[in-house]
Parts: C-alpha cells; sequence; structure tokens
C-alpha cells in the first residue's frame, strides 16, 4: 500500500547504474589467456636477471660440470593510467620513456609473487631505438 508522495522505490533493494556496471567490469582481474597487444611507454629502465635452470656434473673428488642459465628482464609500463610489471623471457634493453610496443598475454602474479597483473612478453618493439626482441 503507497502513500501520498511515495515515489515507489523500495529503500531495502540497490539499485544500480550503468556506470557502476561497467566500472566493477574494468575493475575484474585479466583473464590468465587474454591477449595483450598494445603501443605504451615504459615507466622504468629495465632490469634484467640471471637465474640457473638446471645443474649438470659428475661427482669425481669434486663437481665437474656445469650450470645453465636463462635470462629475465623486467620492467614497468604505463597502461589504461595504471602502472604494469612486463616481464620479457630474454635480454630486452629498455630505458624509461622509451615508446614500446608489446605482445604476450595476461597473466596472475600470483604465481610469479607480483600483486596484480603481469603481461608476459613474447615480442617488444622499442619504436624509438629501432630494436625488436622476440622469441620467435
Amino acid at each position: 500500500m503507497q502513500k501520498e508522495g511515495d515515489s515507489g522505490i523500495n529503500p531495502e533493494v540497490i539499485y544500480l547504474s550503468e556506470d557502476s556496471k561497467t566500472k566493477n567490469e574494468d575493475e575484474r582481474p585479466k583473464k590468465e589467456t587474454e591477449e595483450f597487444g598494445a603501443e605504451v611507454t615504459a615507466s622504468i629502465d629495465s632490469r634484467t636477471y640471471e637465474h640457473s635452470s638446471f645443474f649438470l656434473g659428475i661427482p669425481f673428488i669434486i663437481f665437474f660440470g656445469g650450470i645453465r642459465s636463462e635470462y629475465e628482464s623486467v620492467f614497468s609500463i604505463e597502461y589504461e593510467g595504471k602502472t604494469v610489471v612486463v616481464l620479457y623471457h630474454g635480454l630486452c634493453l629498455v630505458s624509461a620513456a622509451d615508446r614500446l610496443f608489446i605482445h604476450g598475454k595476461w597473466d596472475k602474479g600470483k604465481k610469479l609473487r607480483i600483486q596484480g597483473n603481469v603481461v608476459i612478453a613474447d615480442r617488444v618493439e622499442n619504436l624509438s631505438s629501432g630494436l625488436i626482441f622476440s622469441h620467435e
């Protein structure tokens, strides 16, 4: 039963506008298989790390053998007003404020112990210097 002056809006029901719906969709985490390809600007210089992948050796009083190592480059970019971490498996030389075209996939940072989403790059084109880093 409605009284006079009652607009018919139920105070117990929450109404969402279209703007709040699209805002929530933008904030949801990216899917792991979602492709990434964009022209962006680098925020910081790239850091290259060397880590061992496996050891092969023969124990004969002392060990004879070797350690195989791989390189990984890490840097951040400005993408849609946010800072995003980019991981490239290999050497990738990037300086701050370089224009880049990056192609790769979104990944959840939890596996890499990084808070937030990460781009695992397959191809990085440095448009400022003309260098191309690719796994192809």
